[in-house]
């Protein structure tokens, strides 16, 4: 394929998932309305089951031929890229077009926004009252109206979030699609600041593609909005302050604001300042983790006292953890009742003991490389997401891509297919228009499948052509 046509389909594949949004936003002037059973191919909305199953099959099939397009880029990107400026300008035109499509495979983005407006308008702390609460008094307006299927949920993110979307939704002005447009520009621009971080990191332009173009980030990220941006924003802070600029302060700093917002990201911490740490005798070892890690929970506790009435605020981030959707626990739910029961009493104990036996290997450790560190909590956060979490979301599989540069081949190509394979069980959401339980119970089994294959399928190709080339040569093992 010639490099400009690789970059013009690209292009046109997005401008073409993008049309329904422009469309929609001409003909109604509002983004209220637009969800998965607006039809992409008939441009508008439709309650047929087969209509609406053949129209996600038409947008994912897109998103999966982008996906695939996507990857020939990054394996022919020195051929087609003649420097960073040329990569930087696509990633840019790329991103704006993904930040004009409407979200369309998720509504969290107004429950970010109804949850923060209750706050902003109307002095209600959102850890505990609820738009339904405020709908309950006589209160409604454009936002709270379309918060969605969350509006009974208290904030179930870390006040560090609640600080930043507050102020985000306050600049409004009550108006649903100025809201939404606020947190996509937003995005956008932390999107390409997270480019940039990305290379001052790794010092390799690829991974500003890898990231920059990733198909799972920009519909997550920038369609549907998805905070887990900033969370990644965060972290990538705290590795190239860490990394870069070997400055322990701001590393704490980011850390604890990554954590403010969802508190998976303390798995990595204990790994990184063991590292930072190494040189330094065991018991010293302790004592500065210790220290560092109660710096960071004091920073988070600081931003929970605005919002603060009692003991229950520290637990909204967990209050999912009894519902089951998408991930494997979920399946074994409904297949295996009886080794669900079992996995569900083992899992999280076992997870615990193996972190923590990890955590003592690596303090005992007189010298530990970087890579090593980063590749053990590699292996617990895949662990975490796929097996322990009792509820998958497939733009978590994204935590990961910060720590992608120091993993083996295999795994970086692994953790590469889950994110272009992660939306084609969403075909699924558009014959019921939400994302169901019962629908969903299969799709982190599917995607981890897909992926296991693609990279099985790859390396049994290159095996082959590697024997063929052996016996032209005439070599015998």
């Amino acid at each position: 394929m010639k490099k400009d046509l690789l970059i013009y389909s690209l292009i046109a594949l997005a401008v073409i998932l993008c049309i329904p949004s422009i469309i929609y936003l001409a003909n109604n002037k509002t983004v209220d309305g637009f969800d998965a059973y607006y039809n992409t191919y008939t441009l508008s909305k439709s309650d047929n089951y087969q209509i609406r199953t053949i129209n996600g099959i038409f947008v994912i099939g897109l998103i999966t031929l982008f996906g695939i397009l996507y990857l020939i880029l990054l394996k022919n990107q020195n051929i087609i890229f003649k420097n960073t400026k040329q990569m930087i300008i696509l990633v840019v035109i790329i991103s704006i077009i993904f930040t004009l499509i409407m979200p369309f495979l998720s509504t969290d983005i107004y429950y970010y926004i109804g949850d923060s407006w209750l706050n902003a308008k109307y002095g209600e702390n959102p850890y505990y009252t609820t738009v339904q609460d405020l709908q309950n008094k006589g209160i409604n307006d454009e936002i709270l109206d379309n918060t969605g299927v969350w509006k009974n949920t208290v904030s179930v993110y870390g006040p560090v979030w609640n600080v930043i979307s507050t102020f985000l939704v306050s600049l409004s002005f009550g108006n649903l699609t100025i809201a939404l447009f606020i947190y996509k520009i937003a995005a956008f621009c932390i999107h390409i600041f997270n480019c940039y971080l990305i290379y001052q990191i790794t010092k390799n332009k690829k991974y500003i593609l890898l990231y920059g173009l990733n198909p799972l980030v920009l519909v997550e990220f920038l369609s549907d909005v998805h905070n887990d941006i900033y969370f990644i924003l965060f972290l990538l802070l705290a590795m190239y302050f860490f990394i870069r600029k070997r400055n322990i302060c701001l590393t704490i700093l980011c850390f604890a604001l990554t954590i403010g917002i969802k508190y998976s990201t303390i798995l990595i911490v204990p790994f990184l300042l063991i590292y930072f740490f190494k040189k330094q005798k065991i018991t010293k070892k302790i004592i500065y983790c210790f220290i560092s890690g109660i710096s960071m929970i004091a920073i988070v506790i600081i931003f929970y006292l605005p919002y603060y009435r009692d003991i229950t605020i520290f637990t909204t981030m967990i209050s999912q953890t009894h519902k089951y959707s998408q991930s494997i626990l979920a399946l074994a739910l409904i297949k295996m009742p009886k080794i669900f029961n079992i996995v569900k009493e083992i899992n999280l104990p076992l997870l615990a003991v193996s972190y923590l036996y990890l955590i003592y290997i690596c303090l005992k450790l007189e010298s530990i490389r970087l890579r090593k560190c980063l590749r053990i909590y590699n292996l617990i956060m895949l662990w975490f997401i796929f097996i322990t979490l009792t509820s998958f979301q497939k733009w978590y599989i994204l935590w990961l891509l910060p720590t992608l540069p120091w993993q083996s081949k295999n795994m970086r190509k692994f953790l590469l297919y889950l994110t272009v394979t992660a939306l084609i069980p969403s075909i699924s959401y558009y014959s019921i228009g939400n994302d169901a339980f019962m629908v969903g119970i299969g799709y982190s089994s599917t995607i981890l499948i897909l992926s296991g294959i693609i990279l099985l399928s790859e390396n049994l190709i290159k095996k082959y052509k590697f024997d063929k080339q052996i016996e032209k040569l005439g070599v015998r093992p």
